[in-house]
């Protein structure tokens, strides 16, 4: 038999294919199927045509398939548009299948479908965990403005901030200033207001590139922009502190981690590491086992009812 893994994401959906050795047989990678970037339609456009790439390049048929399991983007965060996911997949998919929201399928990756959380810190932020009965609770991904707190958007946000200050003179002048106006030729005051507003639209991906400048400071001397990514991990560590409690996650479970943000090295995984060991938390901080699209399909063979062996790392790899 064969296991179908979808991992959706905001520009992108990959799908993989394994057989019952967990050998892989195919990976594909088709546009997004988050719901509010192409609609009902758009769905059912990018499912319906890299299934038929699937099961014709594998000679295959849906019977054959086991499982499929689905991360998608945007599940469950609102009910009617859960409501317009379900009855698409169950149009779509003649076969056994799961559909949860895609960051399930980086909790799978990181934790190789173990108890344990998986947290993410890129554009936005999200936490998912898992515990040893099934239970499954998550933290975060409320979005842009009102939630993704430690993302690279709510870091870029709070260095544009601290440039405005230190533009003023409402805090000091660090190396910050000097590598933001570099990299923006900022000639005059207040051109960062035209930058941001006019030139980058406030675009959501344009600010998270700011985390970037706010690393650079910080590993030059900027405390600010230190204490930046000190703020950061404590929302983090307030995910993870939470999914703990709420799954009663103890003896060592692991907490995996992916995005952009933790690209950033020890200027967010020391304090992170840091809070962690003046907690109760017994915990194992590790960067994830697999991609995330390797985790979808994993998820899929274990809801098919196999066992996942010892080496899964080194048979996906």
């Amino acid at each position: 038999m064969y296991y179908l893994g979808i991992d959706g994401g905001g520009t992108k959906t990959k799908y993989t294919v394994v057989d019952d050795n967990l050998k892989k047989l195919l990976e594909l990678e088709g546009g997004t199927i988050h719901i509010h970037q192409v609609g009902v339609e758009g769905i059912k456009k990018e499912i319906t045509e890299n299934l038929e790439k699937i099961f014709s390049t594998l000679n295959i048929k849906a019977k054959d398939i086991a499982f499929t399991f689905a991360g998608v983007p945007g599940y469950g965060e609102s009910l009617e548009d859960k409501k317009q996911i379900d009855k698409t997949f169950k149009e779509l998919l003649d076969m056994p299948y799961k559909i949860e929201n895609d960051a399930v399928n980086g909790w799978a990756a990181g934790t190789a479908c173990s108890p344990g959380i998986n947290i993410v810190a890129g554009t936005g932020s999200i936490a998912f965990g898992m515990n040893e009965e099934g239970k499954i609770a998550r933290c975060g991904g409320f979005g842009p403005g009102i939630g993704d707190d430690a993302s690279a958007y709510w870091i870029g946000l709070k260095t544009i901030n601290e440039y405005t200050k230190q533009k003023d003179g409402r805090s000091e002048k660090t190396i910050l200033l000097d590598i933001l106006e570099e990299k923006y030729k900022i000639s005059y005051q207040y051109e960062i207001v035209d930058i941001v507003f006019n030139r980058l639209k406030f675009n959501r991906t344009e600010i998270a590139k700011f985390s970037m400048i706010c690393a650079e400071a910080a590993n030059k001397g900027c405390a600010a922009s230190r204490k930046i990514f000190n703020e950061a991990a404590s929302e983090i560590f307030a995910h993870l502190s939470v999914l703990a409690k709420k799954l009663d996650l103890k003896d060592n479970f692991i907490v995996s981690y992916t995005g952009g943000v933790f690209k950033a090295g020890d200027l967010i995984l020391k304090p992170l590491k840091d809070l962690i060991n003046k907690s109760n938390l017994k915990c194992k901080l590790q960067e994830p086992q697999l991609e995330p699209w390797d985790g979808s399909v994993l998820l899929a063979y274990k809801l098919a009812g196999n066992i996942i062996p010892d080496n899964v790392e080194e048979l996906f790899n």
